[in-house]
């Protein structure tokens, strides 16, 4: 008799806290059927599918008329649902015609199918896989022109193989999913199309498919032609996919499996991911009572769905919603109102925010200027102000300032980081507003603490070149400013720990306080080590480029193909792994070299040696020996190259954000997250940065303004 599992290998803690899963039966569904149904009877699926929990609709195709005559009204279908609110709405398009039809109409996302399968692209679509990829490249090109905001999703079908061809080479897939990223495409899919997969060949693709695309391989499709889609679903969850296309009654198919039966249940498969303890969101009597309906509307076509015909069992509970929101969050609770601008200031409030707090951020009635910076200041509003709402007041009319200060004297915490002088002129400065909250926390993040510098206006370049740190980054006489904002950056940083610490004396006290934060006191921090350096042995600190290091191998090397990587030994011990490792045991006889300090002091010939010996191998060969051998190296990595770190990918360091400004506005990237967990999880990413004056209605009407008053309110221009 086997022995019996381990309960904790069912754990629902095993699998991803949540699933989506994408309705696609008024397009895949549909268009598989011959009769078409009336508009009235889609609308009222949509509602249907809405009021059961759905939130992602692919409700159509443009496609011509005349081929597909089921989906002839997927303009006005695409017009309605955008009405229901937080439903994402997606349409297919095989063309470039197909693609202006869904930007004129709004919709969320655009689908561009691609087949794997040579032949059975030739049969479906009458291109080859390439010349789709050329068209995304087209579509790509005419949306941002066009400055539409519709995502791109390619999905590649027959993933796995088809009924003309046969097996696909997986290196084909994945050239194919390079391809499309490339040529533009916001994410990519993957698609059974014909029920080829089985598990382990979905797991074998899906994690070299992870390896290509990272975040941006955003789901799968697949059919249950064969009986195996909620298989191939389980395979997918356990590699990290989180996102199922299904249809209702798993109607659909493929003309190409004739016969065979079409998509997953949506019933079916979220009844299984909600035992399974993954939430769908999704009620699960709505949505067999809209199956009903649906079954109705298709009397006489051949429905499917287990579920449907055994029912929901007694025992059935839906699976508990486990996302990380749910879980008190440090600081929920806590409202936060931030007069803040550029890096420092938002990112004192992103902490706060990523930890819980609801942080309202006050923007002028034109907005944060971050929203529009060019170059090396792209990337600072999506960045910092995720978990944020955004209110537009204009402090320059005595309405816009009244708000001002009612949203202020609401908060437990107030942070700005405008120029000294400027909150007091407007009544919002410590001392006027903690008299009528004694218990209000305000953080002021400037330039400089108070003193002789604090009116200069500083930015982090200017105190890297005052405070010592940019001539210990550059070369002797060629000061140079580190390449990111550690300034601004850990300023914010430590106007958050002076808040929380702040916060803990209040709740001793019942007291506030004002906590001050600077960028040069910051940088003085950074370079303290260096100071002491002077203070304890009385010779200077020299610029890194130039520094005596503590140990002789403990650099950069150029290897072959012009590579680059670091690689170090900081003991004796790893020394001799090094040596050992590759063949360099003449080194290891050499009494000059025995210690550490022995081969700091012979540095320059030593490193000139090893340089020669390195040359003939690639980085790739260094890395894995170092990493086999458990020594410090690292390839010379570019900021760009980081969205496909394997390490970021696997950890979840990296979440989903849509773009609310410049010509990518509306589509998907990902930004990095707080570095640290709690509880074992990463603080996620609870919503968008958000648009401009996004939630000012619902932040006056929390005041208690009145629909007459914020109406006013605009027409004043004192909001916006």
């Amino acid at each position: 008799m086997a022995a019996i599992p381990d309960a904790r290998h069912f754990s629902p803690l095993s699998w991803p806290r949540e699933a989506i899963i994408r309705e696609v039966g008024l397009r895949d569904g549909l268009q598989s059927i011959a009769r078409t149904l009336p508009t009235e009877h889609k609308l009222e699926w949509i509602r249907g599918a809405h009021a059961a929990g759905q939130r992602e609709l692919e409700v159509g195709s443009f496609v011509p008329a005349r081929l597909l005559p089921q989906l002839a009204d997927t303009r006005q279908l695409v017009e309605f649902a955008k009405t229901l609110p937080e439903l994402f709405v997606s349409v297919l398009v095989p063309n470039m015609r197909g693609a202006e039809d869904a930007m004129a109409a709004n919709a969320d996302l655009m689908l561009i199918p691609l087949s794997a399968s040579h032949a059975h692209s030739m049969a479906n679509l009458r291109k080859t896989p390439d010349e789709v990829v050329a068209e995304v490249a087209r579509i790509r090109a005419a949306r941002d022109a066009s400055g539409s905001r519709t995502i791109i999703e390619a999905g590649v079908g027959t993933a796995f193989g088809c009924t003309l061809q046969g097996a696909v080479e997986p290196s084909e897939v994945l050239r194919l999913m390079q391809a499309l990223l490339d040529a533009g495409a916001d994410r990519v899919s993957l698609a059974d199309t014909v029920g080829y997969a089985n598990p382990a060949m979905v797991d074998a693709l899906f994690c070299e498919a992870l390896r290509v695309a990272g975040g941006r391989l955003h789901g799968a499709h697949f059919h249950d032609t064969r009986g195996l889609g909620l298989a191939n679903v389980v395979a997918a969850l356990r590699v990290g996919i989180t996102s199922f296309d299904a249809c209702l009654a798993g109607i659909g198919g493929c003309p190409h499996a004739p016969g065979a039966s079409g998509n997953i249940a949506t019933e079916d498969l979220a009844f299984m991911l909600e035992g399974m303890g993954v939430a769908t969101h999704l009620d699960m009597p709505r949505l067999l009572a809209l199956r009903e309906y649906v079954a109705q509307c298709l009397e006489g076509e051949t429905l499917h769905g287990a579920l449907w015909q055994a029912g929901l069992p007694s025992t059935f509970t839906p699976a508990p919603v486990r996302p990380a929101a749910q879980r008190r969050l440090p600081l929920e609770g806590l409202r936060v109102v931030e007069f803040t601008h550029m890096v420092m200031g938002p990112t004192c409030g992103l902490v706060l925010a990523d930890l819980g707090a609801e942080v309202i951020k006050i923007e002028p009635v034109d907005g944060d200027r971050t929203r529009h910076l060019l170059g090396a200041g792209a990337g600072f509003f999506p960045m910092f102000n995720r978990n944020k709402k955004s209110i537009a007041v204009n402090l320059h009319t005595p309405e816009g300032v009244e708000v001002a200060r009612k949203l202020a004297c609401s908060a437990d915490i107030v942070a700005e980081n405008f120029r000294p002088g400027m909150m007091k002129k407007y009544g919002l400065d410590y001392a006027t507003l903690s008299a009528g909250n004694p218990g209000l926390i305000y953080a002021s993040l400037k330039g400089f603490l108070p003193g002789p510098y604090e009116s200069r206006t500083a930015l982090d370049e200017v105190v890297q070149m005052m405070g010592g740190l940019a001539y210990m980054t550059g070369r002797p006489g060629d000061p140079l400013r580190a390449g990111t904002s550690v300034n601004d950056i850990m300023g914010g940083m430590f106007g958050a720990i002076g808040i929380l610490a702040a916060l803990i004396e209040r709740g001793a006290t019942g007291k506030g306080q004002e906590v001050q934060s600077a960028l040069f006191e910051n940088n003085i921090f950074l370079v303290g080590q260096h100071m002491l350096q002077y203070a304890i042995t009385g010779v200077a600190a020299a610029p890194m480029p130039e520094r005596i290091s503590a140990w002789a191998l403990y650099d950069v090397f150029t290897v072959k193909d012009q590579e680059q990587i670091f690689l170090a030994a900081v003991s004796d011990a790893q020394w001799k792994v090094f040596c050992n490792a590759l063949g360099f045991t003449d080194l290891l006889s050499r009494p000059e070299l025995a210690t550490n300090n022995d081969r700091v002091r012979l540095r320059p010939a030593l490193l000139a040696d090893l340089r020669e010996r390195l040359a003939t191998y690639t980085a790739a060969e260094l890395s894995e020996l170092f990493e086999k051998h458990g020594l410090p190296f690292a390839p010379i990595v570019r900021p760009e190259d980081l969205f496909d770190d394997p390490h970021l990918q696997a950890t979840g360091g990296l979440a989903e954000i849509r773009l609310t400004d410049g010509e990518r506005a509306g589509q998907i990237t990902r930004a990095a997250l707080l570095p640290l967990t709690m509880t074992g999880e990463r603080l996620g990413v609870r919503s968008n940065p958000p648009t401009l004056g996004e939630h000012t209605g619902e932040v006056l009407a929390a005041l208690g303004y009145g629909e007459d008053q914020i109406q006013n309110l605009l027409g004043k221009k004192a909001v916006g």
